[in-house]
C-alpha cells in the first residue's frame, strides 16, 4: 500500500554504487570496513523505510473511519468485480478468503485483521492497486502458491515482482542472492541487502536463502552468519558451466552440509549432471552422507545446454528420500519448450511418478535491468504456470507464434506442486 523507495532514492543510490564496483565507490580494499559500511547503509535504509510505514500509519489514523470494516469491504470491492472466492480455492486453510486474497496481491499488510476499522484513506489506496490489477488476475483458484526458486540482485524492484506474482496467486517466493561468475563476485552485497532489508520489510512473503563462494575456506562460517541474519536455506552454483570447481563433496563443502544440518535449512543446488558428468558421483555421495538435509535438485537436474536426462534425475529421487527436485526453466525456457516437444509425455509421466517430491518456481534473476517491469515478471511466470496446468498455451519468450503442449496436471497433482511439497520441504 505504500511506496518505500521514496525516501531512500540517495542512499540506494550509494549502496549500489557497492554492487557495481566497492573499491570504486569508496576508495577502501578492506573487506571488514567495507562490510562495516554496508552494515550501517542497509541499518538506516531499514529504519527510514519502517518510519515511513509509522507516517503512513499515523496519517491514515487521523482520517475519517469507513464505514465498513476490513473483511466487509473487501468482500464488497471483490464481488462488486464479479471475483467470488471461496476457503476452498485457497491452498492453505483461510478463515476469511477476500482478506487472504487482498493480502496475496499486497494490497494490505499482512498483520491486517478482518475486523480491522480502515479510514476512507485507506480504501482509496486498496481500489486504486485493485484496479490496477483487476484485469490480470489469474482466478484459476488455485491461491497461495509458494515459488521455490527465484534470485534477487540489490536494485530490483521488489514490489513489483509481488505485486505481478500476487495476481498470478502466488503468496510466498524462496530469493536466492546471486553474484557474477565465476566465484560469485558480489554475493555478499546482494546477500546482505536480501536478508537484512527485503525480507524483514516482507517476512511473510520472502523466504530469503543464503549463498557462498564455494571455493572460500570460510564458507562455512559466512553460511552460518547468514542464518544467524535470517536465512532460511542456502543456494549452491556449483555444477553450473559457468562457476566454480569446488567438487561438491570437497572437505570444504561437508563443513557447509553440516551447518545446513545443525540449523536444519534445505539447499537448493544447480548441479548439472549433464554439463558437468562428474557432479553426479559426488552428489551421491553427497545426498547419501546427509539424509537429514533436504536437497533440491533444480532446473529438472540439468541446465539444459545439453538436454535433460530424466531417468539420472530419477535415479537421485528413487535412491534419496531427501532429495527434490524443481522445474525451472530460467532464461533456457526455449531450449526447454523444444525438448518438451519431443517428448512431452515423459516429462509428464516423470512429474505424474514423483509428484510428491517436484516443486515450482521460475528462475528470474530480479535485479536493476529497466525491462524487467511487472509485465515481464507477470508473463514470464505465467509461462510456467501455463505448462503446468493447460493442455495449449503460448508464451512470449522465445517462440511468441508457437501453440505449445503443456502438461494439463490434475488440481491434486497442482496442489502437490505449488503447496503441499514446498511445505514438507521447509516443514512450515
Amino acid at each position: 500500500m505504500t511506496n518505500k523507495k521514496l525516501p531512500l532514492i540517495f542512499l540506494l543510490a550509494v549502496i549500489l554504487s557497492f554492487a557495481i564496483s566497492p573499491s570504486a565507490a569508496f576508495a577502501v580494499s578492506d573487506e571488514e570496513l567495507f562490510n562495516e559500511l554496508l552494515d550501517k547503509l542497509i541499518d538506516v535504509s531499514l529504519a527510514l523505510s519502517l518510519l515511513q510505514q509509522q507516517i503512513n500509519d499515523l496519517i491514515n489514523s487521523s482520517q475519517p473511519l469507513h464505514q465498513l470494516a476490513l473483511g466487509a469491504y473487501l468482500k464488497d470491492l471483490f464481488e462488486s468485480n464479479e471475483i467470488i472466492l471461496d476457503k476452498d480455492d485457497f491452498l492453505e486453510q483461510t478463515e476469511n478468503p477476500y482478506l487472504s486474497f487482498a493480502k496475496i496481491l499486497n494490497l494490505i499488510p499482512s498483520s491486517y485483521k478482518v475486523d480491522k476499522r480502515i479510514t476512507q484513506r485507506e480504501v482509496d489506496q486498496i481500489s486504486e492497486q485493485f484496479l490496477l490489477l483487476k484485469d490480470r488476475l489469474l482466478l484459476d483458484g488455485l491461491y497461495g502458491k509458494v515459488d521455490m526458486h527465484e534470485h534477487y540482485r540489490s536494485g530490483g524492484d521488489i514490489e513489483k515482482f509481488l505485486k505481478a506474482a500476487g495476481s498470478l496467486g502466488i503468496s510466498k517466493i524462496v530469493f536466492v542472492p546471486t553474484g557474477l561468475g565465476p566465484d560469485n563476485k558480489g554475493y555478499i552485497f546482494h546477500q546482505s541487502f536480501l536478508i537484512r532489508y527485503i525480507k524483514k520489510l516482507y517476512p511473510e512473503k520472502i523466504i530469503a536463502f543464503c549463498t557462498i563462494d564455494e571455493a572460500d575456506p570460510k564458507a562455512a562460517e559466512v553460511f552460518e552468519d547468514c542464518l544467524k541474519n535470517g536465512g532460511q536455506g542456502l543456494k549452491l552454483l556449483g555444477g553450473h558451466p559457468s562457476f566454480y570447481d569446488e567438487p561438491f563433496n570437497s572437505e570444504n563443502m561437508y563443513k557447509v552440509y553440516q551447518k545446513a544440518a545443525e540449523y536444519q535449512v534445505p539447499i537448493l543446488l544447480h548441479g548439472s549432471i549433464i554439463n558437468v558428468p562428474e557432479t553426479k558421483n559426488q552428489l551421491h555421495q553427497v545426498y547419501s552422507d546427509f539424509p537429514e538435509v533436504t536437497f533440491i535438485h533444480a532446473h529438472y537436474c540439468s541446465a539444459i545446454f545439453r538436454g535433460i536426462n530424466l531417468d539420472q534425475c530419477a535415479e537421485f529421487l528413487d535412491k534419496y528420500p531427501n532429495v527434490y527436485v524443481d522445474l525451472s526453466m530460467g532464461g533456457g525456457i526455449k531450449r526447454y519448450h523444444r525438448y518438451f516437444r519431443e517428448d512431452l509425455a515423459k516429462v509428464k509421466d516423470f512429474i505424474l511418478t514423483y509428484q510428491d517430491r517436484i516443486l515450482f518456481g521460475s528462475d528470474i534473476i530480479l535485479d536493476r535491468a529497466t525491462y524487467k517491469d511487472f509485465d515481464f515478471i507477470y508473463d514470464r511466470i505465467q509461462c510456467d504456470l501455463d505448462l503446468h496446468q493447460k493442455k495449449e498455451y503460448t508464451c512470449p519468450y522465445g517462440e511468441k507464434d508457437v501453440l505449445h503442449q503443456g502438461f494439463d496436471l490434475d488440481r491434486d497433482i497442482l496442489k502437490k506442486l505449488y503447496f503441499e511439497n514446498p511445505k514438507k520441504a521447509f516443514n512450515f
